[in-house]
């Protein structure tokens, strides 16, 4: 009998997933810092922009560790990895992400077309 995974891959299929390790606080089971230490708080005049993308790295680190084996099975598929929003993190003295602003519109994109990786430098 096979696998759900392997069955979902000989078929169609559309799969959202929203990672929350990537958003404000920016944690992740094992982090060094507590979840309740954000670093990122709107109109807040402790926050610090260095380490909001230095939790975030780590984060991003760490879900790529852990998501490798809910996308091996569909490596040969297409498959798309963006954010849902950027966030500011100091510019123009906004901490969010649930503004319009140029930081908040940003957001990593990767693509897999049938298997292979796709540029999109120069598109």
């Amino acid at each position: 009998m096979k696998s759900s995974m392997a069955a979902a891959c000989e078929d169609p299929l559309f799969c959202f997933l929203n990672v929350g390790e990537t958003h404000v606080p920016n944690w992740h089971e094992g982090a060094i810092w507590s979840p309740t230490d954000n670093p990122c708080v709107p109109y807040s005049s402790k926050n610090s922009a260095d380490d909001c993308r230095e939790r975030q790295r780590i984060c991003c680190e760490y879900v790529d560790g852990v998501i490798k084996e809910i996308i091996d099975p569909f490596l040969g598929a297409t498959i798309l990895i963006c954010a849902d929003h950027g966030d500011c993190w100091g510019e123009d003295n906004l901490w969010e992400h649930g503004v319009s602003h140029p930081m908040t519109l940003t957001v990593p994109l990767l693509i897999r077309l049938r298997g292979e990786p796709l540029s999109l430098v120069g598109l």
